[in-house]
């Protein structure tokens, strides 16, 4: 099995203070490596989102309490094998860590009307917003 990677990125429970450590688990960039080539290389995007983070909200999963999605925009990002372009203005990087601060989803959506660096239905989707930066 392959080793997890630590990422430090923005602590969700005190955004403005020390940097923690996000895990990328190793079972869950094998299976992407070995099941979707996109996914797997769009885990640069999901990196670039976390150290350069927009905005974090809270309460991601209706069933299961806890967990973050932590968006932005990257530069880049790959929408099929070995074709890497612009990433596009309607939408947002998306990346779901769970409450042991595990990355269990990556995903491009599409940017809310009212604030395009949020992701569509944000206000229904999470119990909130917790963190925006203002830079």
């Amino acid at each position: 099995m392959a080793d997890n990677f630590k990422l430090a990125a923005r602590n969700p429970e005190d955004p403005d203070g020390q940097l923690v450590d996000i895990i990328i688990p190793g079972s869950y960039y094998e299976r992407l490596y070995k099941i979707s080539s996109v996914k797997y290389e769009n885990l640069r995007a999901a990196k670039y989102v976390l150290e350069n983070t927009a905005a974090i909200f809270a309460g991601v999963r209706e069933f299961d309490d806890g967990g973050w999605c932590y968006v932005g925009k990257p530069p880049d990002w790959f929408i099929k094998p070995n074709i890497e372009v612009p990433f596009p203005d309607d939408r947002v990087f998306a990346v779901y860590i769970n409450p042991n601060l595990r990355i269990y989803e990556h995903r491009a959506e599409y940017a809310s009307e009212d604030d395009c660096r949020f992701p569509k239905d944000w206000k229904n989707r999470y119990q909130g917003l917790i963190w925006i930066s203002t830079s």
